[in-house]
């Protein structure tokens, strides 16, 4: 059996991408699984991405490449060595979605519940609805291989009328499990580390459950 790629693409920055894809990656390491990081977007943009993560880690974070054009798609197949890789792309470039979803057997949709822009979501479905071969639903309904993922909500969040409608319109669902908005995220990120490297039980459970709704989701889909 060979790699299992789980995208995160988003097309505004600042949403929670780098945050779950590090973490889950960790996760998933920790769980015994060889796990490669993909940081899809170009040099220079803005701070905190998958590479800032990783060079300042240790020699335990996971490995890490940048790929700067939307050739995502093209590069992996050509990687061996790894059980699972994991893409952060997230970024204006309409290309490098699309060459994420390509590459992708499952892929994910963050989106922060007050803040969404419902525009930039649907141009998200849009591609993968378009670009990403779907798989056989239990109803025998052609779906593609993809969810939501609730990113940094707070205690009062609550998904936007025009948002909400949007995701429940979507021919995907959403995962249960998502992040909150915790201090532990942004300094295990600015940290080069996990929430597993701090002492928020709170943080840690909810990487636990998005890792094992994934890996649920996965086995379902036989990957």
């Amino acid at each position: 059996m060979g790699m299992t790629t789980i995208g995160l693409v988003q097309r505004k920055d600042d949403v929670g991408t780098t945050t779950i894809a590090t973490n889950l990656a960790v996760t998933l390491r920790n769980r015994g699984d060889n796990v490669l990081l993909v940081d899809a977007g170009p040099k220079g943009r803005q701070k905190g991405t998958v590479r800032d993560w990783s060079a300042t880690g240790d020699s335990q974070t996971p490995e890490t490449i940048g790929v700067d054009r939307p050739v995502v798609h093209e590069k992996l197949p050509s990687i061996e060595g790894f059980d699972v890789a994991i893409i952060d792309a997230t970024g204006k470039l309409a290309e490098m979605t699309i060459s994420a979803i390509k590459a992708s057997d499952l892929t994910l949709v963050p989106v922060q519940p007050s803040t969404a822009d419902p525009k930039k979501v649907e141009q998200v479905i849009d591609c993968i609805e378009t670009h990403q071969a779907p798989t056989e639903a239990p109803s025998n309904e052609r779906r593609p291989a993809a969810r939501f993922v609730i990113s940094r909500a707070t205690g009062s969040s609550k998904m936007g009328e025009q948002i909400q409608q949007i995701v429940s319109e979507a021919p995907f669902g959403r995962l249960d499990a998502g992040t909150s908005q915790r201090v532990a995220y942004a300094r295990a990120l600015g940290e080069g580390a996990s929430v597993h490297e701090t002492g928020d039980k709170e943080a840690q459970a909810e990487v636990k459950a998005i890792t094992d709704e994934i890996e649920q989701i996965l086995r379902a889909d036989g990957q």
